[in-house]
């Protein structure tokens, strides 16, 4: 309970910074939703000449990717700290970070969420729900799973983070990584289906963007087996516990700001 107090305490000092200059918040929205607008206009036109895509019909893959959008927004608001997490480390400011007393990870993972992502988050998350309803026809079932496979994806996402801070900790480099993630998350824009062999195995099983980002989607459409439901949970409890014990041991090799 302490942790989650200081979580939103650093979450109302993120959206106080925001509403300082609103203009900025107004046009950063206009421009996501232009984006992810232009973006479903391809899908429309593409499917103008076809009736699927890889097995898919249209309508799947829009949801699948109004669930990209949902579960990148999600993890953005929630780990937007890791992008500013070089200046401390470069700076020495983490050496106070690790002095107060909380858990550091939940400084420099969790370090206050992001007005524009939480409206974001919103906006989207009514759109998919919406579109999975008419479009989709799920039932009740199928809509817990996917939420639950949602959350296995966070700490997929969340691992990924972690493990990105203990490599900033170690070499102070976290820009570029996270770059790197970002680029590859962007792939899963359309079904991981859609690759071919090996990339669809290696975005899959080896760097699990597909787990975090596709099977939610292909268990909500029923398309999903049940082994690799239970699969893709074991495999995220389990990267997630790994990162944690990256984390600690990067944190004994920090030599603080004087080297």
């Amino acid at each position: 309970m302490k942790e989650l107090r200081v979580y939103l305490f650093y979450t109302y000092n993120a959206f106080q910074q925001v509403l300082i200059n609103r203009l900025i918040m107004v046009l950063f929205l206009l421009g996501k939703s232009i984006r992810i607008i232009l973006f479903l206009i391809f899908l429309t036109y593409l499917f103008s000449k076809t009736q699927s895509v890889g097995g898919y019909t249209r309508s799947q893959i829009v949801f699948f990717y109004l669930s990209f959008n949902l579960i990148d927004t999600l993890s953005q608001f929630l780990f937007r700290e890791v992008y500013r997490f070089r200046s401390l480390i470069i700076s020495g400011s983490f050496d106070f970070v690790l002095l107060k007393p909380i858990n550091p990870l939940i400084r420099v993972l969790l370090g206050g969420g992001d007005l524009m992502d939480l409206v974001m988050l919103f906006l989207l998350g009514g759109t998919t729900v919406y579109y999975g309803v008419t479009n989709l026809h799920p039932n009740l079932g199928s809509w817990i799973i996917f939420f639950l496979m949602i959350f296995a994806g966070l700490l997929i996402a969340a691992a990924f983070h972690i493990f990105v801070l203990g490599l900033g900790v170690i070499t102070t480099s976290v820009d570029h990584l996270i770059m790197v993630y970002r680029d590859l998350t962007s792939l899963l824009r359309i079904p991981i289906d859609l690759y071919a062999e090996p990339i669809r195995s290696l975005l899959t099983f080896v760097i699990p963007l597909g787990i975090m980002i596709t099977f939610p989607a292909k268990t909500l459409m029923g398309i999903l087996s049940l082994p690799l439901i239970i699969y893709s949970f074991s495999f995220a409890f389990i990267f997630f516990y790994l990162s944690l014990v990256f984390w600690r041991w990067s944190l004994k090799e920090y030599q603080s700001a004087g080297g």
